[in-house]
């Protein structure tokens, strides 16, 4: 069809940013990840189908199995059962639960939707402009001042010349994008079902061959998830050993990183020089010898508040447990 000026023109769906200055706020990569649960099934119609589910297979009539003929712990008990595989499990495969997850990037995003079984929706970097975009720095750069102080330049001038790409109006910004680092901040919708979300959070919660990104992602959705349906606790220790490297470590054909920490060091003989790094992860913290002390790894002082709220979680759980005789006849 031809040009036609006489139509009104299209409202974009966003701003139009040619001729900005661009902006940066530098954040700490850990601090600016938040992980929002967004939708998630009804609890009671959901342990009510899971108990029905699960029992099917001895159903003589459809039905048989009604939830409201046992005591309502029953509905968590079946559901329990089918986390820990001592009950069919494909009914995990039917709760969907669906995240936001703020402040990642782009190396973070490239681990999230290696999980080919969950759906996702990005931010747009093809035509939406970055040039205000935050920058997520890891914390043994910022305790490294003089590296760190190269790092801001090295951003400030890629997004500069990104900027000024885009305003020739010659290069598209799809063009232009290619030249912004990794740090840039951004988010993504991911929808697991239970069952691929427990199986993500086991992996990604690994302190030794994972990042801190990572591990901080797992703890903020296996809490989200555990305000809803406590009966994930059942199933997921956050502070279980690295088994793949345990059982990889000594082959030559691992991703051989840090000494084992307290969690993984007491199942297997290794040599400090199996490592490229001579310490544990938390003592490759930066070159500052204070702001990169051990105690200042900004990793360890969010894993012990999750994990407080984890504790407290587990208590409140097995109390219920405990006041409705649960698994009890």
């Amino acid at each position: 069809m031809p040009k036609n000026e006489s139509l009104v023109p299209v409202n974009f769906p966003m701003s139009l940013r040619f001729n900005e200055s661009p902006t940066t706020e530098y954040k700490n990569v850990l601090d600016a990840i938040n992980v929002v649960l967004i939708d998630w099934p009804d609890q009671e119609r959901a342990l009510r189908k899971v108990y029905q589910f699960i029992n099917a297979t001895w159903e003589d009539e459809p039905g048989v199995h009604d939830p409201n003929a046992v005591p309502q712990w029953k509905w968590t008990e079946a559901l329990e059962l089918a986390l820990q595989f001592k009950a069919l499990p494909t009914v995990l495969e039917t709760l969907d639960f669906t995240f936001r997850i703020e402040g990642i990037d782009v190396q973070t995003v490239t681990h999230l939707i290696r999980h080919r079984t969950g759906s996702f929706s990005a931010q747009c970097t093809g035509d939406r402009w970055q040039t205000h975009a935050a920058a997520l720095v890891p914390g043994s750069v910022q305790n490294s001042p003089e590296l760190y102080e190269r790092w801001k330049k090295h951003v400030d001038e890629a997004k500069q010349l990104y900027v000024d790409m885009i305003d020739t109006k010659k290069i598209s910004i799809m063009d232009a994008r290619t030249v912004l680092p990794k740090c840039l901040e951004t988010h993504y919708y991911v929808k697991f079902n239970l069952k691929d979300l427990v199986a993500f959070v086991q992996q990604r919660m690994d302190k030794q061959i994972q990042t801190e990104a990572d591990n901080v992602i797992s703890y903020q959705m296996l809490i989200a998830v555990a305000r809803v349906f406590p009966s994930i606790l059942s199933v997921v220790n956050m502070h279980a050993p690295s088994m793949h490297y345990v059982k990889t470590a000594r082959t030559g054909k691992a991703t051989n990183l840090y000494w084992p920490d307290a969690d993984s060091d007491k199942f297997f003989d290794w040599h400090p020089k199996d490592f490229i790094y001579q310490g544990e992860r938390d003592e490759v913290n930066g070159t500052d010898p204070v702001l990169g002390d051990r105690t200042n790894n900004r990793f360890k002082q969010m894993q012990e508040e999750y994990d407080k709220q984890l504790v407290e979680m587990h208590k409140e759980y097995a109390n219920w447990k405990s006041s409705v005789d649960f698994g009890k006849e």
